[in-house]
């Protein structure tokens, strides 16, 4: 009882949904952006999208349209990347401001989470614009993107993360891959306690879920793309990798 009080009413709540959540299955999360990849996604058993376009830039804020769509067609949660341009994640006022009109039409369209994040120039937290944007999101489920691969003090900033109201920091634990960044990943999920829950990504795929899985890790996120690419040159989610991790997952019980 003292964790639920130290986190406030908020946090209690957050705290049964997220036990709710995974005590239901392991949950797969691809990264999509072209409408072949929700359509893999919903074939190969996904539990939800990570929505985004312009993978090659490492994904950006989906068009008003394409999201729409994708709300329209997917039976899954969909979470919508919010991030107004390529490069760092330290944003100018304006960007500021577009990340939270972004925001807003997102959760006006109806998407179930938003996946978000910015630091300081010195790799801090900015936690006065972040605490913004978590309020113009609420009640959305909320997760801080791979930002986190970049910020300071990665325990610390963790806390903080908890004490804004984010469910889940998606993390490759601060290196290339998350397979070489486990170390600090299975040290994120001992501090989250069930609080939060800590999403692995980068680099996972059909030949390394099982890892995660194994080390007690509930949610992945992975782009899942194979050799296919769309006309754009987007790389595309390859089915039949879907369909071997979800299966992975259905191994496990949490």
């Amino acid at each position: 009882m003292q964790n639920l009080k130290r986190h406030g009413p908020r946090n209690h709540q957050k705290i049964i949904k997220l036990c709710r959540i995974n005590s239901i299955h392991m949950i797969v999360e691809i990264c999509c952006s072209s409408k072949i990849s929700l359509n893999h996604s919903i074939e190969g058993g996904a539990s939800r999208i990570e929505l985004c376009e312009n993978v090659l830039e490492d994904g950006l804020t989906p068009s008003p349209s394409f999201l729409k769509y994708v709300l329209e067609t997917a039976p899954f949660a969909v979470h919508v990347l919010i991030r107004p341009r390529k490069g760092n994640f330290t944003y100018s006022r304006e960007e500021i401001k577009t990340t939270e009109s972004q925001i807003e039409r997102a959760k006006s369209l109806g998407a179930q989470g938003i996946v978000m994040g910015a630091l300081n120039e010195d790799g801090s937290l900015p936690m006065e614009v972040l605490r913004r944007w978590v309020t113009i999101a609420q009640p959305l489920d909320l997760t801080f993107h791979r930002a986190f691969d970049h910020v300071i003090q990665p325990m610390e900033s963790l806390k903080k993360i908890m004490d804004l109201g984010f469910d889940r920091v998606l993390t490759s634990g601060q290196q290339p891959t998350a397979t070489l960044g486990l170390a600090l990943l299975k040290d994120l999920q001992a501090l989250a306690d069930e609080q939060i829950v800590i999403m692995p990504g980068g680099g996972l795929n059909d030949q390394n879920c099982d890892l995660f899985f194994k080390e007690g890790f509930r949610e992945i996120h992975l782009s899942a793309k194979g050799k296919e690419k769309t006309k754009t040159g987007e790389p595309i989610s390859d089915l039949e990798i879907i369909k071997k991790v979800v299966d992975s997952a259905s191994n496990y019980s949490v």
